[in-house]
């Protein structure tokens, strides 16, 4: 794709007109000059026909990300400051009331071309969002913080925030910076593309009409420029790719995508695999970062499909390119398809992400909603909103419901999940964005977990919405569509290039879109519920109900375990299985799960169920909940340890023999107290031991081995009430 872009001999001032969905900006023109766009315009558009299923009409453009795009005379006359800048460095922080958290970042002016810069060693850059230890907050549609080393315009102003200390923010959020691509020589924002950067440059100084200040030379874009300046014919070979698997996949999930062909080099070095930027409908592209490149040589990469990929981006459906360390490229010659993308969060350093999962935040298994009083006040948004919810409830079996209204319009951790109606908070040109903030904790393995702990969202009211049930005009956006598509954020999924899902990058002015997409939007939130959400990870909260369960209690009764539980407006369910687990160890080759009772839906008054064990076998074992769907697949809720019978005084662990380095014991204590573990060889010499607290009743501990050698061993178990001992055999 360099090769491309730079063996054309394009004017400075060309501004190259954004992909957007299967319609085409006034840009198109310079596309068909370029050979590789003439390539992704054929795939688009036979995309977007396939899609589409034939029709021929043309289609609205969607908007990127909700963002109406913003004109760029508009923009440049709203800044205070217009600069050309690096981005040093990122430093989250939070707000005077730590309920909003920013991430402050330092910029390495290198030309003024609007205003009077301040302070010329670095200027400070506020934006929305970011990590402060381990809590993190994440919003839609709006700017991420930049990765440091990048490059671009910045349109600013002073930050408008309270509770901060003083720094500039980009104006309109994501559409106040077109970044650089120093590895193509072009730029981005997220309503439109340039073919260079100077043209960019050129276009925001003409509308300034204030001469552009030098303050110092950049290096970094001069080598750039130099490099892709350079005739390709001196360089080596370029890659060629003969294919690649799977043609369709996941982003986010894990999926590996195997690129085959040759000339890819030896190693990667500085080169990269390149996926199309989903939030932006394929208009720039998104490289694969470091942690996610398995393996790579000269006729081979292996490389996961992101979902938070360079500036946070999704891999989306397009051809994908490899650039080799020379800066030769090659791209595929048909379109890698992405089904549904899901949302990751990475730490600090970005040497690793979790795939968060939500708990339970409510006395009901789920997360509650309140309206707060300008959304309230609504009842035709309120009606468009709650039929946004419904959809996600009742076909993905997220427990989700509506409570008492919010207190305030605020947008902030505060332990409410707020829905509301912009008070003057949201950037401009913003049709509605999620805010998701995240807590993270460390599990029984050393692992970061990240969890969904609240969920606001926020809707604009400077432009023009249907609030249904009707369609909407020209001109009008429909609520309900922006409503299900935020809630499908909230969900913890990420944009896609697939037009008819719900996910899809945008949505147009007089287009509906209010069902979700099953092989897509619910294949991909049933995936987020059933692989995390519906489990407990470890730490973070008891695990989220499957909907329509309300509560849900497994005990013994006597001798005969039973599930007590409870629903409310049953849909998406057929009936209910209750299974035992064949052994306390679920995770061994022999482990299985026994079905022992089953009722249907709606055979109990009230929504109140029973189903007992008839038969239950002596000892610990683990019982579980299934729901029945309507497609006949199960969603289990969390399994639940029961003890019946004279067993229960025993602790016992698991796996043993035991291969790995984590133990785990149930350990049932007759009080509240410490808990002191030592263990001894088959000699009677003491190698470890560790004291713990344990609660009344039973207790599910995790202990780390690691260093313990092969042998048998005696876990020798002590409390105030006596001691136990416990065979451990190490292998």
């Amino acid at each position: 794709m360099a090769e491309s872009l730079v063996s054309e001999s394009v004017p400075d001032a060309t501004v190259v007109g954004r992909v957007a969905g299967c319609g085409w900006g006034p840009g198109q023109d310079y596309f068909r000059s370029m050979r590789f766009f003439i390539r992704f315009r054929g795939w688009l558009l036979g995309l977007c026909l396939v899609l589409a299923g034939g029709r021929l009409a043309a289609q609205p453009t969607p908007l990127p990300c909700l963002l109406l795009p913003l004109g760029p005379a508009e923009r440049v006359q709203a800044a205070n400051l217009i600069v050309e800048a690096e981005v040093l460095d990122a430093q989250g922080e939070w707000d005077a009331a730590h309920q909003r958290i920013f991430t402050r970042q330092r910029l390495r002016v290198f030309r003024v071309l609007k205003g009077v810069l301040p302070d010329t060693a670095a200027l400070p850059l506020l934006v929305e969002g970011g990590q402060v230890g381990l809590a993190r907050q994440e919003l839609t549609n709006t700017l991420r913080p930049l990765p440091v080393g990048q490059q671009g315009i910045f349109f600013l102003q002073p930050a408008p925030w309270p509770g901060v200390a003083p720094a500039y923010a980009a104006y309109a959020s994501s559409q106040g910076v077109i970044t650089y691509s120093l590895a193509l020589g072009t730029a981005a924002e997220p309503a439109r593309a340039y073919a260079t950067w100077a043209a960019a440059a050129q276009q925001t100084t003409q509308l300034s009409g204030q001469p552009a200040q030098l303050l110092r030379a950049n290096p970094r874009l001069q080598a750039a420029a130099q490099r892709l300046a350079s005739p390709f014919a001196q360089r080596t070979a370029a890659p060629t790719i003969s294919g690649f698997s799977p043609a369709q996949t996941t982003a986010g999930t894990g999926a590996v995508l195997t690129i085959r062909g040759s000339g890819f080099g030896s190693s990667q070095g500085s080169g990269g695999v390149d996926f199309r930027n989903a939030d932006d409908g394929g208009a720039t592209t998104t490289r694969a970062l470091a942690r996610d490149y398995l393996s790579w040589t000269d006729t081979q990469i292996l490389v996961r499909v992101p979902s938070l990929a360079s500036g946070g981006h999704p891999a989306g459906t397009g051809p994908v390119t490899v650039t080799a360390a020379d800066g030769t490229a090659a791209t595929t010659a048909t379109a890698l398809v992405i089904v549904y993308a899901l949302a990751n969060i990475d730490n600090t350093t970005g040497t690793f992400t979790d795939r968060p999962n939500h708990v339970a935040t409510n006395a009901t298994g789920g997360l509650t909603f309140r309206l707060a009083p300008n959304f309230r006040s609504n009842a035709p948004a309120v009606a468009a909103w709650q039929r946004a919810l419904a959809q996600w409830r009742c076909t993905s079996g997220i427990n989700w419901e509506l409570g008492p209204d919010a207190p305030a319009n605020t947008m902030a951790l505060d332990q409410v999940n707020t829905v509301a109606f912009d008070d003057g908070t949201l950037p401009a040109r913003v049709l509605g964005r999620t805010t998701s903030y995240y807590s993270g904790c460390y599990n029984a393995q050393g692992e970061v977990i990240f969890y969904v702990s609240e969920i606001d969202q926020q809707f604009t009211t400077s432009l023009p919405f249907q609030l249904g049930p009707a369609r909407p005009g020209a001109g009008q956006y429909d609520l309900e569509s922006v409503a299900v598509h935020e809630l499908g954020h909230a969900q913890q999924l990420s944009h896609l290039i697939r037009p008819g899902a719900i996910m899809h990058f945008g949505v147009a002015a007089g287009a509906t879109l209010r069902v979700l997409d099953p092989a897509s939007d619910v294949a991909g939130g049933r995936l987020v519920l059933r692989t995390r959400s519906f489990r407990n990870r470890g730490c973070g909260g008891p695990a989220m109900l499957p909907a329509p369960l309300t509560a849900l209690a497994i005990n013994a009764v006597g001798t005969a375990p039973a599930a007590t539980f409870s629903t409310r407006d049953e849909c998406f369910v057929n009936g209910f299985v209750l299974e035992r687990s064949a052994g306390l160890d679920t995770t061994t080759a022999g482990a299985g799960w026994q079905a022992v009772a089953t009722t249907n839906a709606g055979a109990a008054n009230s929504s109140q169920y029973t189903l007992t064990d008839p038969r239950p076998a002596l000892g610990l074992r683990y019982y579980r909940l299934g729901l029945r769907r309507p497609d006949g697949s199960l969603d289990y809720a969390a399994p639940m340890p029961v003890a019946t019978g004279e067993a229960v005084a025993d602790a016992q662990v698991f796996p043993n023999p035991l291969e790995g380095n984590k133990l785990q014991l149930a350990y049932p204590a007759a009080a509240t107290g410490d808990l002191v573990l030592r263990f001894y060889d088959e000699l009677g010499r003491y190698h470890r031991g560790q004291r713990t607290s344990v609660q009344a009743g039973l207790n599910l501990l995790t202990l780390d081995v690691t260093g313990l050698r092969p042998g048998f061993y005696i876990l020798r178990l002590t409390t105030d009430q006596g001691s136990r001992s416990v065979r451990v055999i190490k292998l």
